[in-house]
């Protein structure tokens, strides 16, 4: 919504409320986040419903006392805009905010957005702020992919080489990646496009866009760029050896599902590591091996180098490891009785730090899990199914 600059559109809010307490479909949606950007703390908020934010804030979070960088509130058909203290001291100031409230600012229309976009010169915290979900914050969905892999690769150096260092400790059987580059005709004349000259005028007209052709087949990206005046295209190209040491070369279509997910984390992982980015993955254990998955988070808990941070959820309890995360870090998902899913950490509860997490866990201790039914409670033999072969 930030990138945005607008809330949702009615269904999307619709679907954000939880359906299945009526009193909770007529409230308004309210979001709230803590970050770190350019080492200073902030917390943001915006509380919103069918086309219009009722509230939004921005603090900088300090020990002793939050600061106010700005509030805005949306009550009796009337829009009121604060600013941090001492900013309304002068006329010009205040006939900003005047305007701003009135005319400027519409009431779907996101604050800190606005500002960014619009007065961002006058307001530093306001960039910090909106470069940490413009640049920082990296959302991974389970089905999500790096477009432009082989663009990635080949114009960053120093992911190119933090990949080959880390892929063949992977235990994959890909030694190393390399990128292979050719003339865009060339690559046409292999695969066919109906759309080949539309890419070609787009890359002409815009030299630094890129172009993503996918094989539906195989999930393979080929990456189309201008170079120079030259259209060329850039595919991954995975390497093996075989039995006699020799290099062996394989399209990226096929490597097991479990392979590409790794391939497809490398700016990822190389963004953790090396870069102040943020990196929120769902089903980090998607398609990957548990003690793959495992071994990558140990390695990462314990370089002391490391500038990101990564958040992730699993279903995976083998990662319930208090050597990898300590109790504050493990957050478990339980329904209560209206079936509200509520989010709490393992530190809620009395955690010796040599107990085995995993074992109390899958035992039940503390939450979380699954219970299904007894095999006589599932009815899968009614209605003659029984009789059937």
């Amino acid at each position: 919504m930030i990138i945005r600059g607008l809330i949702c559109s009615n269904i999307d809010i619709g679907v954000m409320k939880f359906k299945l307490d009526v009193d909770n479909l007529d409230a308004p949606v309210s979001i709230g986040i803590e970050f770190l950007a350019n080492e200073k703390f902030y917390y943001y908020t915006i509380t919103f419903d069918y086309g219009i934010i009722l509230n939004e804030e921005l603090y900088q979070s300090k020990k002793e006392k939050d600061v106010l960088i700005f509030s805005r509130n949306y009550r009796n058909d009337k829009q009121t805009i604060k600013f941090f203290e001492g900013y309304a001291n002068n006329d010009k100031n205040r006939l900003f905010i005047e305007v701003l409230s009135d005319k400027l600012l519409k009431k779907d229309e996101i604050l800190l957005t606005f500002l960014n976009n619009n007065y961002g010169n006058d307001f530093p915290d306001i960039i910090n702020s909106y470069d940490w979900f413009d640049k920082t914050l990296v959302v991974i969905t389970p089905d999500a992919k790096p477009g432009g892999l082989g663009q990635l690769l080949d114009k960053s150096k120093e992911l190119f080489h933090f990949a080959n260092n880390l892929i063949p400790t992977l235990n994959t059987g890909v030694t190393k990646l390399m990128i292979q580059k050719k003339k865009f005709n060339e690559f046409v004349g292999q695969i066919a496009f109906k759309s080949s000259h539309e890419i070609i005028k787009k890359l002409k007209d815009n030299p630094e866009s890129i172009s993503i052709f996918k094989d539906l087949g195989t999930g393979e990206e080929v990456s189309v760029v201008n170079e120079d005046g030259d259209i060329i295209s850039k595919n991954l190209i995975p390497i093996h050896l075989n039995k006699a040491g020799v290099e062996v070369e394989f399209s990226l279509g096929m490597e097991s599902d479990g392979t590409k997910r790794l391939i497809e984390y490398l700016p990822a992982l190389n963004g953790i590591i090396n870069d102040e980015s943020v990196y929120l993955i769902d089903e980090i254990e998607r398609s990957v091996h548990p003690v793959t998955i495992k071994d990558i988070l140990t390695k990462i808990s314990l370089d002391k180098k490391a500038k990101g941070q990564l958040i992730f959820t699993t279903h995976e309890s083998c990662l319930l490891d208090q050597t990898i995360l300590r109790p504050d870090e493990i957050w478990f998902a339980q329904k209560d009785m209206n079936n509200a899913s509520k989010l709490y950490p393992l530190s809620d509860f009395n955690i010796h730090h040599t107990a085995n997490i995993e074992n109390g866990y899958l035992n039940g201790r503390y939450g979380g899990i699954p219970f299904t039914s007894d095999l006589k409670d599932l009815n899968w033999h009614e209605n003659g199914l029984s009789d059937q072969k």
